[in-house]
């Protein structure tokens, strides 16, 4: 099974987009601190991580910065409260495997989801949410 980390800070204002009740088969960790982030992404190597990017929080994108460091190749979903292009040339940098603006709805973020997912699988390790 599938493990996502999908981390929201406070003051992000999405809700997490409801994949679950999505009839996937993933196993969802909901995070809202980075340093437990960190860890986990360290400690657990995820399948994949969805995060919310408040683009005003400089904290955010120093976050992310450290996650790609340590994990390279961990496909990454940025769902951003806003679509600035300052947003936009950031989340580019990122390298994301999908990038939104809120509000984005459940099948939506199911497809980024599996294409994140069969990033992963084209490096060894891939699942899949949907049945084949």
């Amino acid at each position: 099974m599938p493990r996502v980390i999908v981390y929201a800070p406070p003051g992000v204002e999405w809700a997490g987009t409801p994949i679950a009740a999505h009839g996937t088969a993933i196993e969802i960790e909901r995070c809202q601190d980075g340093q437990i982030l960190l860890e986990r992404v360290m400690q657990g190597r995820p399948d994949a991580l969805i995060f919310g990017l408040d683009a005003t929080a400089e904290d955010d994108l120093g976050l992310l910065h450290l996650v790609r460091r340590i994990a390279r190749d961990l496909p990454l979903v940025l769902v951003a409260n806003e679509g600035s292009l300052i947003t936009q040339k950031l989340a580019q940098e990122l390298r994301p495997i999908y990038y939104a603006v809120c509000p984005v709805d459940a099948s939506e973020m199911c497809d980024a989801l599996q294409a994140a997912l069969d990033h992963r699988g084209r490096s060894g390790t891939g699942h899949s949410i949907t049945p084949r």
